[in-house]
């Protein structure tokens, strides 16, 4: 099976199709680290994962085209479900064709599932082409808090953080390496001790940067936090990297630079997440 990256060399690799919050922006102002929704995608040998469906899944599926029409599996970890993270999924052009495969992987939430998730983004009133007309196999399975989930060379473990109607933070660890998910989580008044034991000693934590630190007093209980916060999960985890994402839909570039300027005086290296950008660990 070919896969949009192969990753040579036992390395997981990591890119970034989607990096900014809430809704996606467009213009002169937010060309360097773009405006699409969350979508990231991990790969090692032919295993694929992909963090959320947001708008950047689009020109991940895009990517895929590119290579082969068909002969692509994919499996999808879904943080939560509010519109940013989910809205990519119908535009997925691999969905839609015969001799792809499709795995889902999210939590029931107010007695939904999460094909009954999926179901709903796409009746018939909100989009032309409802979800069982999709010709791709697709599958759902059911996670929760404190999983272990083996997927390929993967192990994932999933940890409940703190957002409206709850989100799911997930470490990704092949033998020695170790990527840590926390988009769309809110720190308490005390670091989460959930948070820091899922981010021990990782490669890289993905963390909620939406907010300033002087931004974020008035918009306390919106479910996202600040480059100060990711900080402190990193130095008391272990964590050697702080990738801040989830950029605000109003933060420019210029802004985006200096959160990213003030982050590095405090941790060298916490870097401002920008679309297309590939790590390895």
């Amino acid at each position: 099976m070919r896969q949009v990256m192969i990753n040579r060399g036992g390395l997981m690799r990591i890119k970034y199709y989607g990096v900014r919050g809430s809704i996606p922006v467009t213009g002169k102002d937010f060309n360097k680290y773009g405006g699409s929704t969350t979508c990231v995608v991990i790969t090692e040998a032919n295993t694929t994962l992909v963090i959320d469906t947001g708008t950047g899944m689009r020109s991940f599926g895009r990517e895929l085209m590119k290579i082969a029409p068909v002969g692509h599996k994919i499996h999808v970890l879904m943080t939560h479900y509010h519109w940013d993270h989910l809205m990519g999924f119908p535009f997925f052009t691999p969905a839609f064709i015969k001799g792809n495969e499709i795995n889902f992987y999210g939590e029931t939430k107010y007695n939904q599932s999460v094909q009954d998730v999926f179901k709903k983004q796409q009746q018939f009133i909100n989009f032309p082409i409802e979800l069982s007309g999709m010709a791709a196999k697709i599958h759902f399975t059911e996670i929760q808090d404190n999983d272990e989930i083996n997927i390929g060379p993967f192990k994932i473990l999933t940890a409940k953080l703190n957002h409206p109607a709850g989100t799911l933070g997930f470490r990704i660890q092949s033998g020695e390496s170790a990527f840590v998910v926390a988009t769309d989580v809110e720190h308490y008044a005390v670091p989460d001790n959930k948070l820091i034991k899922l981010a021990k000693d990782a490669g890289i934590i993905m963390y909620d940067a939406q907010f300033t630190p002087e931004e974020y007093p008035k918009y306390i209980g919106w479910g996202h936090s600040t480059y100060e916060e990711g900080i402190k999960v990193a130095q008391l985890s272990g964590a050697k990297e702080v990738h801040l994402c989830h950029h605000a839909p109003e933060h420019t570039d210029d802004q985006i630079d200096e959160i990213q300027a003030m982050a590095q005086v405090r941790f060298p290296k916490a870097f401002a997440v920008k679309e297309g950008m590939e790590v390895e660990i």
